[in-house]
């Protein structure tokens, strides 16, 4: 007796998965032998597709998901009178790839350095004005630390910029905000008013602004303030106000209107000479307010560069 011959064939049906790049090659059943009742084969998973990028700093991406593959029902065999219809079984993708690392947090004190929009809410400024001492008032100090803050990125000078300045009817403190206040680099450098002038040996701004570590008065590009030039004087920031956050007398450069007199002025890296040399407000008082240019922009004989400390007050 002669049998006729028999030819069965499936075909696969792939469900593509999400982010998918590429598809395993699809399993087929073409024997024409094939025994009565028999199931077909399943199909070739979907490969998964590459992870997406790691932000800046954090870590790798996250992996792709897999694919998925379903096969169709095998054709009705005749073969001997059986019946079978096969299903391919469902199986996962290969994991997408990991995405890149992104790229990681900048130190504090890296030259270059900007912070991200709205993390900075302190800084020393990276420079003085051409008239040492006299900004025209509280109103020109101010808008220098504004014009500052603006240059990195609009949102940081749309904060309310206060410089840290005291005078004959105005203390620094009173005029600051509340706290916290960050530097550049995202590190705590005060958590309140009280803590910020806690200056003494022992008091609470060593855990956040110990005294001698340059790092934590940063300008605004996230730099710090040079050790030497300026006679070495560098760190020294135009105040006029005591350890406490009130005006010193008399040191105030008329206000900060005229370029006469001398000032008081802190240290920017809690440490150096003179009366108070680990107070970054006020350690000591016989800089002077003109200006000078040789060997570089500088203030009186002693007053840095004519840099000021400005806070966020919002």
């Amino acid at each position: 007796m002669h049998f006729p011959r028999l030819v069965s064939t499936v075909t696969l049906v792939f469900a593509a998965a999400a982010c998918s790049d590429s598809n395993d090659s699809p399993s087929t059943t073409t024997n024409p032998n094939q025994p009565a009742g028999s199931a077909g084969s399943g199909g070739g998973a979907n490969s998964g597709g590459a992870g997406t990028s790691g932000s800046a700093g954090a870590p790798a991406g996250t992996t792709g998901s897999g694919g998925s593959s379903e096969a169709t029902p095998n054709p009705t065999l005749n073969q001997g009178g059986g019946n079978a219809n096969g299903n391919g079984s469902a199986a996962a993708g290969a994991a997408g790839a990991p995405g890149a690392a992104g790229a990681p947090p900048v130190a504090a004190g890296d030259a270059g350095a900007v912070v991200a929009p709205d993390g900075m809410s302190f800084f020393v400024t990276s420079r003085g004005v051409p008239t040492g001492a006299n900004f025209g008032g509280l109103e020109g100090a101010d808008a220098l630390c504004r014009t500052l803050a603006s240059a990195v990125s609009a949102e940081l000078g749309s904060k309310t910029w206060r410089a840290y300045l005291s005078t004959t009817t105005v203390n620094a403190r009173d005029r600051i905000g509340s706290g916290p206040w960050f530097n550049a680099a995202g590190v705590l450098v005060a958590n309140n008013v009280d803590q910020l002038h806690d200056q003494a040996a022992g008091g609470t701004l060593d855990q956040t602004w110990a005294p001698g570590n340059a790092a934590i008065a940063l300008d605004e590009l996230g730099n710090q303030v040079p050790a030497g030039g300026n006679g070495g004087v560098q760190h020294d920031i135009l105040t006029g106000t005591l350890t406490n956050g009130t005006v010193a007398t008399g040191l105030t450069c008329g206000d900060w209107t005229a370029i006469t007199g001398t000032v008081e002025v802190g240290h920017s890296n809690r440490g150096g000479g003179g009366a108070a040399p680990t107070s970054w407000s006020s350690a000591h008082g016989n800089s002077g307010c003109a200006p000078l240019t040789a060997p570089a922009p500088n203030v009186g004989s002693g007053g840095g560069r004519g840099s000021i400390y400005c806070f966020a007050a919002d």
